[in-house]
């Protein structure tokens, strides 16, 4: 899956226990030997200036997600260590060790901070990078918490989606659904939207949660499963969902890009798409990633705008729309912007050789990059 570490498939049993097989290659379903499509010409229109570099520590082999605040940058390396970077200048602010290896993060409101571990442990700390609490989720934890409205929300990969107050990491409410036999375990975000936190699920489904209690609120289709073999009917939400100007749109494996009314769940919306990724938007279009890294620009309402076909199985991370690019990482730590009006490339950049998983973050009209052996940036286009 393009964003997240190489995905598996994992079988649901009665008890929640699972067992999970590695699906060939980071690309389901893609063959090892699918080589990546060689990197076009790009004829520079964009200046992009690396207005500064850090070096965390290597996050290979889990997805550690940055949080960009208004004036900090939160980072994690699998090793524990986790820093503050202010975003004008670059300078660490604070460098901590959690003393446990991390598996997830970085969640943060400018407050509180949160990553989380293999063993499913959440931790969370204050803007000082002093360890607050820690608690347990009900089993390992992959994709970075949702800090915010005074709750740590964690998704484990059974998927139960747990909630913790801020101030003393007490579980305020736990909410669970039935699931498929048959689920892909990768790195799936979470979002605010109003008083409900909303949460993509296999079976391509969306479900808006109640902050207060957790209790279901809606629940809308993002696709529906099709295919008579359960492989064929994995239809899980990927990526993050983007909620802006009146809708919150996701985007489900083997299925489609949809867009729904956040407060009432309602279609408004939807495009046929295999999700390799999640979804960006802006005021212009949505952009979305398929499962073999062609990038798509789709109308609010779901017309195709143009289709960028020349970074074919380059695993490309979820877009980011800046205004005069948009910008996704791939498997060999290049970073490639791309026109909004027609898709076409602008600029490309390398920060190294590793691949880039976490998505692109935008600081002011700069994109923030972490690449999988712990380079974290910020790239600042320039006309």
């Amino acid at each position: 899956m393009r964003g997240t570490r190489c995905p598996t498939i994992r079988r649901t049993l009665p008890a929640m226990a699972a067992t999970a097989m590695l699906v060939a290659g980071c690309g389901l379903f893609e063959s090892k030997k699918t080589p990546p499509a060689p990197l076009p010409e790009v004829r520079q229109s964009l200046s992009v200036a690396t207005t500064w570099r850090v070096s965390v520590g290597s996050g290979r082999d889990v997805f550690l997600q940055p949080a960009v605040v208004e004036n900090a940058i939160y980072a994690a390396a699998a090793n524990g260590t986790v820093l503050r970077v202010d975003p004008a200048s670059g300078n660490t602010v604070w460098r901590a060790d959690v003393e446990s290896r991390i598996s997830a993060g970085v969640g943060a409101d400018g407050f509180t901070l949160a990553v989380a571990t293999p063993r499913g442990e959440v931790i969370a700390l204050d803007a000082d990078g002093k360890v607050r609490w820690r608690a347990q989720a009900t089993s390992d934890v992959i994709a970075p918490p949702l800090v915010g409205r005074g709750l740590v929300i964690v998704r484990s990969t059974d998927h139960r989606v747990s909630a913790f107050e801020t101030d003393s990491g007490k579980r305020r409410w736990m909410f669970n659904r039935q699931l498929p036999a048959l689920t892909l375990r990768s790195s799936t975000e979470m979002a605010i939207a109003g008083d409900n936190v909303l949460v993509g699920y296999p079976g391509g489904r969306l479900v808006a949660v109640a902050l207060s209690n957790g209790a279901a609120r809606w629940e809308a289709a993002v696709a529906e499963p099709r295919g008579t073999t359960e492989v064929e009917r994995l239809t899980d939400v990927l990526g993050p969902i983007v909620v802006a100007a009146g809708q919150a749109c996701a985007a489900a494996f083997q299925g489609r890009v949809t867009c729904v009314d956040p407060a009432t769940g309602s279609l408004r919306w939807s495009r046929e798409s295999s999700a390799g990724a999640g979804v960006a938007r802006d005021s212009r279009a949505v952009y979305a990633v398929d499962a073999t890294s062609q990038v798509h620009a789709l109308a609010i309402g779901g017309a195709s705008l143009w289709r960028n076909e020349l970074l074919l199985h380059r695993r490309l991370t979820t877009p980011l729309a800046l205004p005069d690019a948009v910008v996704v990482g791939d498997l060999e730590g290049y970073v490639h912007f791309l026109s909004p009006g027609e898709g076409a490339f602008v600029a490309r950049v390398q920060l190294d050789s590793s691949p880039i998983t976490a998505r692109p973050m935008a600081w002011n009209d700069g994109a923030v990059i972490l690449t999988g052996d712990g380079t974290l940036a910020l790239l600042t286009p320039r006309r």
